[in-house]
């Protein structure tokens, strides 16, 4: 459960198969992405398309649009920046059929209140309820629902078994008892193309152990379900190391300026898919950006004891704005 979860919040789209794609006009930008996130130059080489609108009257947030190849949309929803986007308010994602697959709603970038997850024929799936932030972040959302897709309830209230299953075989991927909307005593999963199997351990709700088999019989132990990437020194080394790479304009020491910066770290620890939200000027956001893909090696994120690759944030300030003289 906990892994088909966490994908939510990485919620993307889609692009055009042999179609035109979509002329660009004043109120529009349009990019081209593989699935990976990985943004190419022509739509040719594209996974998915995706058209930012410009906000409507009154309003700041941007359309955000992504389309299959086969011309269908894969996700539509609104947010408050460009590249990377910001997901804000009610978003819809679809499958390639045309079935939605999820509707949530967003605050700056994060799930927030209740979220529908749906199977590919339509039926509702999952209810989930996203509290706060740092709920979220410790504990997951809580699961209200879980229904099969012949319509069974698995779990109602908050209470049940849940069960999910892989979407190219049908076979079980992940399962074990929920008790007031979060797992209760031991889950059991697998990760198929790895042939990796684990077993975990839960307690009101809260994780305590797990223990992994690999491919080899190898078996691993660990007591924190999911560890984040990690830069020697935390990510304020990182930042420092960034900063190294370019000089600062001196016209510009005195603005701060605040940025975002999006990476994904793979299983190995290498970096890639850097990007930048905030701007400085093009030539040292040029540079910021390769100094990202170009990073000294991670260590890598730890999903049920073995190393996975990880999309990752950080915040930068640059520049330091002068402090008015004490009166």
């Amino acid at each position: 459960m906990m892994k088909y979860l966490l994908a939510i919040c990485f919620l993307f789209a889609a692009a055009y198969c042999n179609a035109q794609a979509p002329a660009k006009s004043k109120t529009q930008s349009v990019f081209y992405f593989k699935y990976d996130g990985t943004k190419v130059p022509v739509v040719d080489s594209s996974d998915y398309i995706r058209v930012i609108s410009l906000p409507d009257s009154g309003s700041t947030l941007f359309g955000i649009s992504d389309y299959y190849r086969n011309s269908k949309p894969k996700f539509i929803g609104k947010t408050s920046s460009i590249d990377p986007p910001v997901f804000q308010e009610q978003c819809v994602s679809y499958y390639v059929n045309g079935k939605r697959e999820s509707v949530v709603s967003y605050a700056d970038g994060k799930p927030l209140g209740t979220a529908f997850l749906f199977h590919p024929n339509g039926k509702i799936h999952l209810t989930l309820e996203y509290d706060t932030a740092a709920s979220v972040a410790a504990d997951g959302p809580r699961i209200i629902t879980c229904v099969d897709s012949a319509g069974k309830e698995l779990v109602t209230n908050g209470n049940g078994h849940f069960i999910d299953y892989h979407s190219s075989s049908g076979v079980v991927s992940e399962e074990g008892d929920i008790k007031n909307g979060r797992p209760d005593g031991t889950w059991r999963g697998n990760y198929p193309q790895q042939k990796v199997t684990y077993v975990d351990t839960y307690k009101d709700g809260k994780f305590v152990s797990g223990v992994t088999t690999n491919a080899a019989g190898v078996k691993y132990t660990y007591t924190k379900r999911r560890q984040s990437p990690e830069f020697k020194g935390g990510d304020e080394a990182f930042v420092a190391y960034i900063k190294k790479k370019f000089k600062y304009p001196a016209a510009l020491k005195q603005k701060s300026t605040q940025s975002v910066l999006t990476f994904v770290v793979d299983e190995n620890g290498k970096v890639s898919q850097g990007r930048m939200l905030g701007n400085i000027t093009p030539e040292i956001n040029k540079t910021i950006v390769a100094a990202i893909n170009a990073s000294p090696m991670w260590k890598p994120a730890i999903q049920n004891g073995l190393p996975v690759a990880s999309s990752w944030v950080v915040s930068a300030t640059f520049g330091t704005p002068v402090k008015a003289p004490a009166k």
